[in-house]
């Protein structure tokens, strides 16, 4: 049970409406059966810089193969900067007015305390990889990168 009430939390806090840089507005109920990939990052973080490129090119090597979408989660301090910094990146992003609530829950999912991060989400929304950062860039083709069967019921 535990697992079912963490993976339907995960499920609330990843229903909203997003955007890509095309300005098109994508739901939750848009990503159905696919994974996400929380990207939690910013534009000041030269550890991000140069993670960014590097997700960019795997993302765009096996993002539709794969069906996997990444959600990007600024955590720039002002508005413009996050927005100069996500011209950069092919996939989704939390929308600017939406960090001040929705940062600090999601950022909980990765167990983490530094960025570049990315959590995965598999499609019934489990936490299957907290933080796939190394994994990424070490095993690109591994991909969904996940860890332990029973790591949602540890989230």
């Amino acid at each position: 049970l535990l697992g079912v009430a963490v993976a339907s939390n995960v499920r609330e806090l990843l229903d909203t409406t997003y955007t890509d840089n095309s300005g098109n507005q994508v739901t939750l109920s848009d990503l159905k059966g696919k994974y996400i990939g929380l990207y939690f990052s910013a534009s000041w973080c030269p550890g991000c810089r140069k993670f960014t490129p590097q997700l960019v090119d795997v993302y765009n090597k096996i993002h539709e193969e794969k069906n996997w979408e990444i959600i990007w989660v600024t955590r720039d301090k002002n508005e413009p900067d996050a927005m100069a910094y996500f011209k950069k990146m092919p996939w989704l992003m939390l929308p600017w007015d939406q960090v001040a609530d929705r940062l600090g829950p999601l950022f909980k999912l990765s167990k983490q305390k530094y960025i570049p991060c990315v959590t995965m989400i598999d499609p019934d929304f489990n936490v299957i990889n907290p933080e796939a950062v190394e994994d990424i860039q070490i095993e690109p083709t591994f991909f969904p990168w996940a860890k332990e069967q029973s790591l949602t019921n540890r989230v």
